[in-house]
């Protein structure tokens, strides 16, 4: 009895083992057939890969909220440039020399940033400016020491204008950066975009808070970087253009309430300027945008269109301080008249054809100086008129 149980658990066992051993091998085979899972990649989600090397990004223009810009350097007359900056304008071809006094009349001459310096190509403005947005592309005479309360009142008036320039050609420069990263696809910058196409001028301050570096490196927080320059810019120039009318005021109320005409030089209307010629007013004293550099710039008079050849006044009597060629004014005669108010009065031709007095000649008022011509950096024939006090612009037109 035994023995029989022994058996038939034996035999139950070997048929188990025998069964395993079939279904290994029929596995073994079916693997041999099918191949091998891998495991599934991750789905791709849409936008841009955090590990993509963006294209280098100039910084911000100007700095982030609150806009903390440095102090301009008194102006010499002669572009401050740092380091070059390539231009975005094809260069131009390298004007000639200047040609003698009472030549042929030229519509287009050299531009220079001095009457010895060499000429400055007007397709390098936008690198000159670049590096220092500050810079005159025009030479500037020299000046006087402001000793007298209207000679601080109106060199404070040129420091100001240069800042309204300076802010002008950084605001240009940080909003065509804000433009070129716009382009960028980013779907925050696409939204922040969409925020700020109203123009609310609420919304940009509250962008203007992304100042890490982790967020400023991207389209998105360069933008809103921008934005928020953009924003500190624009309040500066409100504050500057309005300090500029309150001293262009007090200048003016100073010069009408001078109890001594005979201080003042006489003109045809007794102690105002004469007008030197009769033309169209095309563009008045101040910052403006440079037909000829395509950048902002300090306009130290007024422009009067007249045809080429048209006579020259001079506006009062007085001595021939400056007659020849003097950078991108062209053909350039400058005449001192006296003292005004205790500061040094003249008044200054530029873009002539043709020069007709020397320097140290003296002059009466009204006596022809010049012909109306378009050297220099001219658009079109026209008169550039000045009157400086201690050798700084001021508005010709309180004075005519």
């Amino acid at each position: 009895m035994d023995r029989r149980r022994w058996r038939q658990t034996t035999l139950v066992t070997v048929a188990g083992a025998a069964t395993l051993m079939m279904a290994s091998v029929c596995l073994d085979a079916g693997a041999a057939q099918v191949p091998a899972q891998r495991p599934l990649p991750l789905p791709t989600l849409p936008g841009p890969s955090l590990s993509v090397s963006l294209p280098p990004v100039k910084p911000p223009s100007i700095p982030l909220s609150p806009l903390t810009l440095p102090p301009l350097a008194p102006s010499t007359g002669q572009p401050s440039v740092s380091a070059p900056v390539p231009s975005t304008r094809p260069a131009a071809p390298a004007p000639a020399s200047p040609p003698a006094a009472g030549g042929t009349p030229r519509t287009r001459g050299p531009v220079s940033a001095g009457s010895g310096a060499p000429p400055v190509n007007p397709g390098a403005a936008a690198a000159l400016i670049a590096a220092d947005p500050g810079a005159d592309l025009y030479p500037q005479p020299p000046v006087d020491a402001a000793d007298t309360p209207q000679a601080r009142r109106v060199a404070a008036l040129t420091d100001v204008q240069h800042r309204i320039q300076y802010l002008h050609n950084v605001l240009a420069r940080t909003r065509d950066d804000l433009t070129r990263v716009r382009r960028e696809a980013d779907p925050v910058l696409q939204l922040l975009t969409a925020l700020t196409a109203g123009g609310d001028p609420d919304v940009a301050p509250r962008f203007a808070v992304a100042d890490t570096a982790d967020v400023v490196d991207t389209p998105a927080g360069r933008a809103v970087a921008l934005s928020g320059a953009i924003t500190s810019g624009q309040a500066e120039l409100i504050r500057r253009e309005r300090e500029e009318a309150a001293l262009r005021q007090e200048i003016d109320r100073r010069l009408r309430a001078v109890a001594a005409p005979a201080e003042r030089p006489v003109g045809a209307g007794g102690s105002r300027l004469s007008t030197p010629l009769r033309g169209r007013l095309t563009s008045r004293f101040g910052t403006r945008f440079d037909p000829y550099f395509h950048v902002w710039q300090q306009h130290p008079g007024v422009d009067l269109a007249a045809p080429v050849g048209t006579p020259i006044v001079a506006a009062a009597g007085g001595r021939v301080a400056r007659a020849g060629w003097f950078g991108g004014y062209g053909y350039y005669t400058c005449l001192d008249h006296g003292r005004v108010d205790g500061q040094r009065l003249s008044t200054c031709y530029g873009h002539q054809s043709r020069l007709l007095v020397s320097p140290g000649q003296r002059v009466r008022a009204g006596q022809v100086i010049g012909l109306v011509g378009s050297t220099g950096a001219s658009t079109g024939p026209h008169l550039h008129f000045e009157v400086r006090l201690g050798g700084r612009a001021v508005d010709p037109l309180p004075w005519l």
